[in-house]
């Protein structure tokens, strides 16, 4: 398995944590290496991944985290990667992940494990896939076999931005950032021997664009791990509602400013106790920029969730934009905590029809449908507790693992 993101214990957002799941469990079935890229700070955390019952390879690289001589170099190889985007039309995002920095150290792995399949996760690596494809051709094999794992379509996002854009500079660069997913998702699915989407709505697009290959395989929950125990205000007796994300990310940091310019004061209005709670990476720095806002506290990242998961009334999750599987809204259902959520957050997990998820517009009506939830814990119960059962049947790890061992073994 290849991973932009080292899968260690604190990673900070949800496609990292579901890779640590998948890691966990596809080494129940299968002798896995995982080669991740490992960033300024964490060369400890390599032992911590190989404690999952995996070999692991690190290829080193840097990020903005980089200092010193090492900032100097990063400055380089953004440098040269915008002049490589401007060249070849694909993302600024992805050709940061250049085959020139990253290929021989990763064709090294791969000759030391000489793997049966490999897994490539997300489309910012893809051009380590035509990488990778390339040796194999060239070398007139059939193996190893190529899986890319999507996540998300990277044009989705900017699809969405430009849709929600109100000046025409900004409108016109998210369609041009979109065209450029496109054009690299489509090429894309063309390397890999199969191309997996996390989500229906998703392969549809995908398929509608012109890709190639593609297989429905969700992300998932470890629920073996994770069990359900609500048990709103039981902790200090008050009644929280409960928003977590990395604020790295831009899809979070729009739902919470729609939520504290939206929804909690008209919350607050009805239900002057109620206090919202935002968790994750860089969630206590955000508050500190907006300043005190009446009931509303951050915590920045939590090593262990399960506290505030148990004690709040409500897990909003009122995302505007983004694609993919929302990993956040899978957790809070595996926990059997009722959420409120947008048609976005929904995606690829349920339906209205479903009635496991309380979904309404990222408008006035998202405070109305906090309220009546907020007003009424035992529907609240029983839609969780449906929502538990969704979870079972189609987003457990087991059931995922044994997909995607049928997808390696396909071409075998």
């Amino acid at each position: 398995m290849l991973t932009p993101y080292l899968p260690h214990r604190r990673v900070g957002h949800g496609g990292g944590t579901a890779v640590r799941d998948l890691v966990t469990w596809l080494a129940r079935r299968h002798e896995v290496m995982v080669v991740a890229l490992v960033r300024p700070g964490e060369e400890d955390l390599l032992d911590e991944v190989r404690a999952l019952g995996v070999a692991v390879r690190g290829l080193p690289f840097l990020d903005a985290t980089a200092r010193g001589l090492a900032r100097v170099r990063l400055a380089g190889r953004r440098i040269a990667s915008l002049t490589r985007s401007l060249s070849s039309g694909y993302p600024l995002y992805v050709e940061k992940y250049s085959p020139r920095l990253l290929g021989a150290s990763l064709a090294a792995a791969v000759a030391e494990f000489e793997p049966d399949a490999i897994q490539v996760e997300y489309l910012q690596l893809a051009l380590l896939v035509r990488e990778m494809r390339r040796r194999r051709d060239a070398d007139g094999r059939a193996a190893p076999r190529l899986i890319l794992n999507s996540h998300e379509l990277g044009s989705v996002p900017r699809e969405r931005r430009a849709a929600r854009a109100t000046d025409p500079v900004t409108r016109a660069l998210a369609r041009d950032e979109a065209a450029r997913w496109r054009r690299l998702q489509v090429d894309a699915s063309n390397w890999a021997d199969a191309t997996l989407c996390v989500t229906p709505e998703d392969r549809a697009l995908y398929e509608a664009m012109g890709g190639q290959r593609l297989l429905t395989v969700p992300l998932g929950m470890d629920l073996e791990a994770i069990r359900v125990d609500w048990a709103p205000g039981s902790r200090d007796g008050r009644e929280t509602h409960l928003f977590v994300g990395s604020f790295g990310h831009r899809p979070n940091v729009l739902a919470a400013d729609f939520l504290l310019d939206e929804v909690w004061m008209r919350v607050r209005a009805a239900r002057p106790d109620a206090v919202l709670v935002l968790a994750g990476r860089g969630s206590d720095r955000y508050l500190a920029t907006r300043g005190p806002v009446a009931g509303v506290e951050a915590l920045g990242y939590v090593d262990d969730l399960t506290p505030h998961f148990r004690t709040a009334r409500l897990f909003l999750a009122p995302l505007p934009e983004g694609g993919g599987i929302k990993i956040k809204v899978l957790e809070a259902m595996a926990r059997g905590v009722p959420v409120v959520t947008t048609p976005v957050g929904a995606e690829g997990i349920a339906t209205a029809a479903d009635d496991v998820l309380t979904i309404t517009g990222c408008d006035r009506s998202f405070a109305a449908a906090v309220l009546a939830d907020a007003a009424d814990t035992a529907a609240c119960r029983r839609r969780a507790e449906r929502a538990r059962r969704h979870m079972e049947e189609n987003f457990s790890w087991e059931s995922i693992t044994a997909r995607l061992t049928e997808i390696y073994a396909a071409g075998s």
